[in-house]
């Protein structure tokens, strides 16, 4: 090839280069616009609008541009243009240096968005509550633990947050070596996409086990799995399960206490702790 034809094909790379940065801030111009629609409303985070974004210019690529570099990008992208719309911080739970819950925020919510450290899970949920963060980043429930911190999301405190996504959006993705997984918290929203798993905390005001829950809903056509328990003993009569199922269990006590009372278990309370849209397989990144 001639240097004068690679001038020319660089010349038209700086030409893209030029056309993307005017879309950029072209798009930051209907940003704008959006935040003056929503007034004094500020950031609210829309997980499953960022995801159905992704699965929509995941589908229509074509190229040898790798998929797995156009999430990343688009996260960067999407999360640079919702710090324009308001206060956009995250709390990380960071119970040691080194922790990978950092790196997995940063990869998702980009290099401009302010982190700060919290050794502690109550750490987390308090500065989403009090509004100091937009958004928490916490470890995935684990079945084992004695203490979980999602039972703390089981309340009708006011700013009591929700799980709202899953980190890392692409499985492909490893951290420090390994894959590590997180969940996110944020206030409440309503924002849904397809293909989502949802969280839900059951009460009981007995003794149960995970084996009687999953069988009360082997007829139901649902994917159920118990992630976790615990057991208030100050309250001695508060059982709480972490049910995590394909579709809402929704807020209808009086259908749910039927569900149980069919299978000899008496149901106390319920409430939706949130969801999140399911990662994007190796497949679909391919």
């Amino acid at each position: 090839m001639s240097q004068k034809d690679l001038a020319s094909l660089r010349a038209e790379i700086d030409r893209i280069d030029n056309a993307v940065h005017d879309l950029l801030m072209e798009r930051a111009e209907v940003v704008e616009h959006v935040r003056a629609a929503k007034g004094a409303e500020g950031i609210k985070l829309r997980p499953g609008r960022e995801a159905e974004v992704l699965r929509r210019l995941i589908a229509r690529h074509k190229g040898t541009f790798p998929k797995g570099a156009l999430v990343r990008i688009w996260r960067e992208v999407m999360s640079a243009y919702l710090k324009l719309q308001g206060h956009l911080a995250m709390a990380v739970y960071m119970p040691e240096p080194g922790a990978a819950y950092w790196d997995l925020a940063r990869d998702q919510y980009g290099s401009q968005t302010p982190m700060t450290a919290h050794a502690s899970v109550r750490g987390v949920i308090g500065a989403v509550q009090s509004g100091e963060a937009a958004i928490g980043v916490l470890p995935i429930p684990m079945p084992s633990e004695s203490d979980p911190w999602w039972r703390h999301l089981y309340s009708n405190a006011e700013n009591t947050p929700q799980i709202l996504s899953r980190l890392p959006v692409a499985q492909t993705e490893k951290v420090r070596g390994t894959f590590e997984e997180a969940l996110i918290i944020g206030l409440p929203s309503d924002d849904h996409t397809d293909e989502e798993r949802y969280y839900t905390a059951l009460e009981f005001d007995q003794e149960i086990s995970a084996r009687t829950i999953t069988a009360a809903f082997s007829d139901s056509g649902l994917n159920v799995v118990v992630q976790g328990q615990w057991y208030d003993e100050s309250l001695r009569d508060q059982w709480l399960f972490l049910v995590e199922a394909d579709a809402v269990l929704g807020d209808d006590l009086a259908d749910m206490k039927n569900l149980m009372d069919k299978n000899d278990v008496s149901l106390k309370g319920i409430k939706k702790l949130g969801g999140y849209a399911i990662p994007f397989s190796a497949e679909e990144l391919a």
